[in-house]
C-alpha cells in the first residue's frame, strides 16, 4: 500500500525528549566526531558515549547493521531501568493512526495521542505510552513499512526563491542612522546549494536583480522558478479566485533567461519547503552570525554575506555524507542547468500612455511617435535599457531609442498618416491654420513659419496648440500683437516660449503708469528753486503739483 506525501510529516512531527540512538549509532560507525554527532543528532555527549559502548558490545561496525536493529532491540539495548516491557502498555492501533493522518484535514499527532489516552487500560498495572514514545512508535512503523512518499527532486529542474524574514542593517558612520536591508534567498533543492544577497527594498527591480545574481552564482538557470505568492512576483487572477498568475514584468524577465515561474498556492504552500529550510540556514549562519558586525555600505555587507554563503555551501558533512552542498552541485547538478544568455537582463519599466492627436506619446517630457491609426488609444510602453517599445493589441507597434534631450521629439516618419488617408481625430496643418485665421494674419504667419521649420511637421503640432491657447478667454488681440512683433524679425525663430514671453512684455508695458496726464502738455523745466528753507515747510510742499509748479 502506497501513501501520499502527506504521511511524510509523521516523521517530522516527532519531538522526542529521548535521544535518537539509531541515528547516533549510524553516525558513530561512519567515524563522525562527538562534536559533529551532537550537532547532527541534537543529543548530549553522555548519550553518544552510551551508544558507543553499545556499538562496541554488539560489535556494530556498519550502517547496515544499525539499520537492521528493530525498535524492540533499541529499547532493550538502551533500557534505563525505568521502562517496562511493551506488554505493560496499552497497545496503539497504529493502522488507525496512519489512516487518520491521510488527507488534507488530518488531526495532529497530539490529538491522536489524546484519543489514545481515552482507551481504557485492561489491568491496573497497564499504562499508556507518553506522547514522545507514541510519536516514536508511529514514526518507526512508517519507516519500516515504507509508507512515506518523499518528494524526489530532479537535478537542475527547480530553483526556489524567497525573502528571509529577518532583515540586516546598514549603519551610517556619521549620523548613526540605520537602513533596513532585505535578504533574498535562492536554493537548488536537489543539491541543496544556497544563495543569498542583500537588497535595499523588496520591489520588482531588486527582486529581478537578485534572481540574475543567483543565476550567475550557480552558473546556470533552472527550468522552473518557484517563488512565493507575493505581489512582487504574481497577481491574483480574480477577486473571487485565490489562484495567482505571474505578473507581466516578472514574466518578461524570466523569458529573457528562458525559464518560467510557478507561484506556490495561496493557502499553506508546500511547494517551496526547500527554500524555507534554506532561509533558516541563512538566518542562523549568515544573518545572526553577522549580527554583531557594523556595515556602512551595501558592498561591504554583500562581501560578508557572500563569504558566509560560500562557507555554508562548502561545509561537510551534508545529508549524512562526507560531501558538501557544492560537491553535490558540481558532481550531479551543474551540468543540467540551462546556459546563461549572452547578455544579462536589463531593468524593465512598464508604463501606460495615451496617443495624442499628433500620433505621439509623452514619456518623461519626451515625445515618441506611434502609427497614426492608434491616435486616441491607450498603449503599453516597455522600457528595456536604452530601448523603448510601444505595445498594443498584443504586439509591438513602435520601437525607439530613448531620447536624450528633454522636451524633444523622437519620430519615425513611417508613422505619419498617409497624405490621402483618413485624418479624422488627428491634428493637421490645415486645422491649426484655420484656427489661427480666427485670431489674425500675423498669427497665421507665425504658425506657418513654426511648422515650416520642422523636418517632421507633426513635431510642431503641440506648440501650435499651446500658442493658440494663449489667445483664449478674450486674449486674441494680445496674441495677435505678440505675433506681429515676433514675425517682424524674419531671422527670429518662432516658438511657444518666445510668443509667451512677448505677451508678458506687452502686459507689463500696459500696466506702467504715465508720469503725467496724457491730455496735458509736458511741463517746462523750472529754474533753480530756493531750498534754503525747505526744512521748515510742511508735507504739502512735497506734493507732485507743488514741486512741478512755476511758482517760487
Amino acid at each position: 500500500m502506497t501513501f501520499t506525501h502527506d504521511i511524510a510529516v509523521v516523521a517530522s512531527e516527532r519531538n522526542l525528549l529521548m535521544a535518537d540512538y539509531r541515528l547516533i549509532l549510524s553516525l558513530l560507525v561512519q567515524d563522525y566526531s562527538y562534536r559533529e554527532i551532537e550537532a547532527m543528532a541534537h543529543c548530549s555527549h553522555r548519550a553518544i558515549a552510551k551508544a558507543r559502548a553499545v556499538a562496541h558490545t554488539r560489535d556494530l561496525s556498519t550502517k547496515a547493521e544499525v539499520e537492521a536493529l528493530s525498535a524492540d532491540d533499541l529499547d532493550r539495548l538502551f533500557a534505563d531501568g525505568r521502562k517496562t516491557v511493551d506488554t505493560d502498555f496499552v497497545p496503539i492501533d497504529v493502522d488507525a493512526v496512519i489512516q487518520a493522518r491521510i488527507g488534507r484535514k488530518k488531526p495532529p499527532l497530539k490529538v491522536l495521542w489524546a484519543r489514545y489516552l481515552n482507551i481504557p487500560a485492561p489491568t491496573a498495572s497497564t499504562r499508556h505510552y507518553r506522547y514522545e514514545r507514541f510519536c516514536q512508535i508511529i514514526a518507526e512503523h512508517v519507516r519500516t513499512h515504507d509508507l512515506t512518499s518523499p518528494i524526489v527532486h530532479i537535478p537542475g529542474h527547480t530553483m526556489q526563491v524567497d525573502w528571509a524574514g529577518t532583515p540586516m542593517w546598514l549603519t551610517d558612520p556619521i549620523t548613526r542612522t540605520s537602513t533596513k536591508v532585505s535578504i533574498f534567498v535562492a536554493t537548488l533543492p536537489y543539491s541543496g546549494m544556497i544563495f543569498a544577497y542583500g537588497c535595499l527594498d523588496e520591489k520588482l527591480v531588486a527582486w529581478c536583480d537578485a534572481h540574475r545574481r543567483a543565476f550567475e552564482y550557480f552558473g546556470g538557470i533552472a527550468q522552473v522558478i518557484i517563488p512565493d505568492n507575493a505581489s512582487t512576483a504574481s497577481n491574483q487572477i480574480s477577486h473571487y479566485d485565490k489562484t495567482r498568475d505571474v505578473n507581466q514584468s516578472y514574466a518578461a524577465f524570466l523569458e529573457h533567461y528562458t525559464t518560467a515561474a510557478v507561484p506556490t498556492r495561496a493557502y499553506k504552500p508546500k511547494e517551496k519547503a526547500n527554500v524555507e529550510s534554506g532561509v533558516k540556514v541563512v538566518t542562523n549562519w549568515v544573518i545572526h552570525y553577522l549580527a554583531d558586525r557594523t556595515f556602512a555600505d551595501l558592498d561591504d555587507l554583500g562581501e560578508a554575506i557572500a563569504e558566509r554563503v560560500d562557507w555554508v555551501n562548502d561545509r561537510t558533512p551534508f545529508r549524512g555524507q562526507a560531501r558538501s552542498r557544492r560537491d553535490w552541485f558540481t558532481q550531479d547538478e551543474a551540468a543540467d542547468l540551462i546556459d546563461l544568455p549572452d547578455h544579462p537582463w536589463q531593468e524593465v519599466t512598464w508604463k501606460k500612455a495615451k496617443v495624442s492627436r499628433d500620433w505621439h506619446i509623452q514619456i518623461a517630457t519626451i515625445k515618441y511617435s506611434v502609427p497614426a491609426t492608434h491616435a486616441g488609444t491607450i498603449v503599453d510602453v516597455r522600457i528595456v535599457g536604452t530601448h523603448l517599445d510601444v505595445l498594443a493589441g498584443g504586439g509591438v507597434i513602435a520601437t525607439h531609442r530613448l531620447g536624450a534631450k528633454k522636451h524633444s521629439y523622437v519620430t519615425d516618419p513611417d508613422h505619419a498618416p498617409a497624405t490621402q488617408g483618413d485624418t479624422t481625430g488627428l491634428w493637421t496643418r490645415a486645422y491649426f491654420l484655420r484656427q489661427a485665421t480666427k485670431v489674425g494674419p500675423h498669427t497665421v504667419d507665425a504658425l506657418t513659419r513654426l511648422l515650416d521649420a520642422k523636418k517632421i511637421e507633426a513635431q510642431g503640432f503641440r506648440a501650435c496648440m499651446n500658442i493658440l491657447a494663449l489667445g483664449k478667454r478674450g486674449n486674441q488681440a494680445l496674441l495677435e500683437a505678440a505675433c506681429t512683433t515676433i514675425t517682424s524679425d524674419q531671422a527670429r525663430p518662432i516658438s511657444y516660449t518666445a510668443i509667451k514671453h512677448q505677451i508678458t512684455a506687452i502686459r507689463a508695458q500696459a500696466r506702467q503708469r504715465p508720469s503725467t496726464a496724457p491730455d496735458e502738455p509736458a511741463p517746462t523745466p523750472a529754474g533753480p528753486r530756493d531750498t534754503s528753507r525747505a526744512h521748515l515747510t510742511g508735507v504739502d510742499q512735497f506734493r507732485l503739483d507743488t514741486l512741478t509748479s512755476n511758482n517760487k
